[in-house]
């Protein structure tokens, strides 16, 4: 027997029951969609009804955008501090455990916890960011983050980047520590600038660790809702009310579950196009 065919078999077990775990509410998803499921009327088959009733709705496209600029947001600011601070950190010698685990410790807060501390410390009352901006002579008057639509959203983004940079870190971190000390050796040899030994040996080699974190970190918190629950409750306005806001209202408030289900799914393609994209150029680099 191969090698390969026996490891298959070896997981046969483990995969039905991945897969169980997976067919079995995503297809209960998929029925529901078809179905007029609200409590107030009888569960009846209503074919694409629900998908035309979402796609026509001016708050589902209002609460897509927001969602691709909060993803956005939050995957670029991960993104470049995660790889700031794991090359800063892979280069200390003396105390380098723990830096390792000071950079750790934002992953062990709940978002919603996270939401709220971020809250307090944006609030324009009592918190700290507009107290030291007013005392550094920088603002005349505090920056509200529950009346501005744009600081509002930068601050639910900053909140949520801050739970994810330690992932992004780790990651890359761990890429960073796989590669082979002779090639910065040869580099330096070579003559090459702290920048140019990033750019052309760091980078090239932990491209697949940031892609990783990247893919991790966009599906996320394009569907979450936590910080921006705990912070703004989707306002300003609706200026970050987001697609899992909108899901969870239609369950939870208006018990619309064939509504939410059409939600769900189109949901749910939306990350799954978008993550085929970078598992694409993940496993191309291989």
């Amino acid at each position: 027997m191969k090698s390969s065919t026996f490891g298959l078999l070896l997981s046969l077990p483990g995969l039905i029951f991945i897969a169980l775990l997976l067919v079995f509410p995503i297809s209960l998803l998929f029925a529901i969609s078809f179905l007029r499921y609200d409590f107030i009327h009888p569960v009846t088959f209503i074919g694409l009804n629900n998908y035309i009733e979402v796609v026509n709705s001016r708050v589902f496209w209002i609460s897509i955008i927001n969602a691709a600029i909060y993803s956005s947001g939050v995957t670029a600011v991960t993104t470049l501090l995660g790889v700031i601070i794991a090359s800063s950190v892979s280069r200390i010698k003396k105390l380098s455990t723990f830096f390792r685990t000071l950079f750790i410790l934002p992953w062990a807060v709940p978002l919603v916890v996270s939401g709220l501390v971020w809250r307090w410390m944006l609030d324009p009352g009592v918190g700290v960011y507009n107290y030291l901006l007013r005392k550094l002579s920088l603002i005349e008057t505090p920056i509200n983050i529950f009346g501005d639509p744009v600081v509002a959203m930068i601050g639910v983004i900053m909140a949520d980047s801050w739970t994810k940079i330690p992932l992004m870190f780790v990651l890359v971190l761990a890429g960073i520590k796989s590669i082979p000390p002779e090639l910065y050796e040869a580099a330096k040899v070579d003559g090459a600038s702290s920048i140019d030994t990033f750019r052309y040996v760091t980078l090239p080699l932990i491209k697949k660790s940031i892609l990783f974190g990247v893919l991790v970190t966009s599906m996320f918190s394009f569907r979450t809702i936590d910080a921006i629950w705990s912070m703004t409750r989707g306002g300003p306005g609706r200026a970050t009310y987001v697609i899992g806001q909108y899901l969870v209202e239609y369950v939870t408030q208006y018990y619309n579950l064939g509504f939410a289900a059409a939600v769900g799914v189109i949901l749910m393609f939306a990350v799954s196009s978008f993550a085929g994209v970078i598992v694409y150029y993940l496993l191309r680099g291989r």
